[in-house]
């Protein structure tokens, strides 16, 4: 429709080609609503007559019913020149009055930002059921030994709940910075037109605020052509799997027979067609492997969005649906991993015949013989050192829980302090949840113009 006159009707094949009508289907909603509301912007400022209006408004919502099957509208160069030219075909000319006062840019700037922000609440959302599940479980388990490790080797005594609370830690400061992210997300670009803005007199602070937006984005090259929202929110969120994949990997080292510190739920795992004694950790391997493909989609991004200049070039369209795709990563995969948590179980025989055989108590041995018999540190780390490779461990082994119990500065394995600590954070991650409540509810006001 919209080359005809200048171009031509052009060849399907190469239409097809440059088409983004598959990866449309994501926003296909949002380009009804945006539409709506632009409608309703100009009829305001007295472009559109009530009934021009209303009778756009209403084969608007018989589009969104009628369903969006993207593998039949490849002969059109995108959703938006579709809905107009299906708009065109029901209502004839009046139709076309939606190509006024806005771009194919700052229409789909907008509709993508309104698709992240349902993302976003919806990750958020996931988020804070990791969360309640993971301090749960820490206080049911603040005192279930585990031979923490570092460099793959036993290293120091401490408790599941303990390792629990570095995730949830992990996870609350990504949330901290998923609002932030949020906050840019939720600026409207829509009525900045291609590049250099439109001079029909549209008020744009007023279509941001019917679609819940909190503010606009200001500066029209910005608007169109920028995704640095995208890209912000999906480098929080790979950076944040990334670090979720080491916690997966701790989680498949105690699972395997030769330690057999944790036991999961059987739901969780596979077995193998020929050895059928396996217990294979599926769901936390492909979501580690997914993981790696968050980092793949987002490198893709960034080496689309890095040549592009200033301004919309179709390599930003390209680069969208890599952004879908590690929302769903990231949300498919944080609520398979919640619920394998909410199934653990810690094997405490396991972990005690282990803890008799490595002795992983002589970090703090030797402090308090340090302390209480005032001799440098060194010097007793080196006769522990000795004593060991003598062959003597027992005599440098203490009790852990002893040793758990005698820790008390912040953010230690001591039992006590672990229940408590997640305790407070269940309290305040209520906050977080108001949050998400108020933010639901606007999304579901914008939702409302798709109503009769």
């Amino acid at each position: 429709m919209y080359r005809r006159e200048l171009l031509g009707p052009g060849s399907v094949d190469k239409i097809s080609y440059a088409s983004s009508v598959m990866d449309d289907a994501e926003i296909f909603r949002y380009v009804i609503i945006t539409l709506m509301v632009h409608v309703n912007e100009l009829e305001r400022v007295g472009v559109l007559r009530s009934d021009e209006a209303g009778r756009i408004r209403d084969a608007l919502r018989d589009i969104w019913r009628g369903g969006y099957e993207p593998t039949r509208l490849t002969s059109y160069e995108d959703v938006h020149e579709y809905v107009e030219a299906e708009l065109i075909r029901r209502l004839g000319s009046i139709g076309g009055w939606v190509g006024l006062g806005r771009s194919r840019n700052d229409h789909v700037a907008t509709a993508i930002r309104l698709r992240l922000r349902d993302y976003l609440l919806d990750l958020v959302k996931t988020l804070i059921e990791l969360r309640r599940t993971l301090l749960n479980k820490a206080i049911e388990t603040a005192d279930q030994l585990i031979i923490g490790s570092t460099h793959k080797q036993p290293a120091q005594v401490t408790t599941l709940g303990h390792y629990l609370l570095a995730l949830d830690e992990l996870t609350a400061d990504f949330l901290s910075t998923l609002i932030h992210a949020y906050e840019v997300v939720d600026k409207s670009p829509l009525g900045t037109g291609p590049l250099a803005g439109v001079i029909t007199p549209i008020d744009r602070v007023r279509e941001a605020g019917e679609l819940g937006f909190n503010g606009v984005v200001n500066n029209s090259i910005y608007a169109t052509g920028s995704r640095y929202f995208a890209l912000q929110t999906m480098s929080l969120v790979v950076s944040y799997l990334v670090e979720v994949g080491r916690f997966i990997n701790n989680l498949e080292a105690w699972l395997m027979p030769q330690l057999n510190y944790v036991m999961a739920d059987p739901s969780h795992l596979a077995t193998s067609s020929i050895m059928p004694h396996k217990h294979n950790p599926a769901t936390l391997e492909v979501f580690r492997a997914r993981i790696g493909e968050a980092v793949g989609h987002l490198v893709a991004f960034y080496s689309i969005e890095r040549p592009v200049e200033v301004g919309y070039q179709l390599d930003l369209q390209e680069s969208t649906r890599h952004v879908w795709a590690v929302m769903r990563i990231a949300i498919e995969g944080l609520s398979i991993l919640r619920d394998f948590i909410e199934g653990i179980r810690v094997n405490n025989d396991r972990v005690n015949e282990d803890i008799s055989r490595y002795p992983i108590t002589t970090a703090e041995y030797a402090e308090k013989v340090s302390i209480s018999s005032h001799k440098p540190f060194r010097d007793v780390y080196n006769e522990v050192a000795r004593s060991i490779r003598s062959g003597n461990m027992k005599s440098v082994m203490l009790n852990p829980l002893d040793v758990l119990s005698g820790k008390g500065n912040i953010g230690s394995p001591n039992p006590a302090q672990v229940r408590n600590e997640a305790m407070r954070r269940l309290s305040d991650a209520e906050t977080i949840s108001n949050w998400l409540l108020n933010n639901e509810l606007k999304v579901k006001n914008v939702l409302r113009v798709l109503e009769d």
